[in-house]
């Protein structure tokens, strides 16, 4: 079974404008193993660019950010986890957080594409999630790039008149 187990939702604390850090250990269970993302572990939340977070929150999944962002940093890097498989534990943990499965896929599809520029390492597996990750990438862009691009001038309009006032 698979699953947060303790304490859920995570503790937090924010430290920065854009970094939070964990108050007390959070515990993932991924079939028979156990992660424990300890207490101190600091997090973004989901890396999501600015000009995107109309469409989703860096907030979305929290506690499954958070545990990938741990995955990336400790597991992935001391040689225990591909980047393949943290990625395919941040998809199981949106779910079983109950993220809409446009959002896990969104998500999902941007860490894989991400692993291109992750060198070697980064692209294990890569060729056989190129199919699913280009199916969900590329409607995704076209569905966000539209809006965005419309959005964009006004955006950067309302960051001028704040700087100004």
């Amino acid at each position: 079974m698979s699953g947060f187990e303790s304490p859920y939702p995570p503790a937090v604390s924010q430290v920065g404008r854009n970094e939070w850090e964990l108050t007390c250990d959070m515990t993932y269970r991924d079939g028979d193993r156990v992660i424990v993302v300890p207490a101190g572990q600091r997090t973004d939340w989901a890396s999501v660019p600015p000009p995107l977070r109309w469409a989703l929150s860096p907030m979305t999944g929290a506690a499954a950010a958070l545990l990938h962002d741990h995955l990336y940093r400790v597991l992935v890097k001391a040689g225990k986890m591909t980047y393949r498989e943290a990625d395919r534990i941040l998809w199981d943990a949106l779910r079983l957080l109950e993220v809409d499965r446009f959002t896990c896929d969104s998500m999902w599809g941007s860490v894989r594409m991400a692993g291109l520029v992750r060198g070697r390492a980064g692209r294990e597996g890569w060729l056989r999630d190129a199919p699913a990750v280009l199916a969900i990438i590329l409607p995704v862009t076209a569905l966000v790039a539209v809006p965005t691009l419309v959005a964009l001038p006004f955006a950067a309009l309302i960051a001028l008149i704040k700087r100004v006032g």
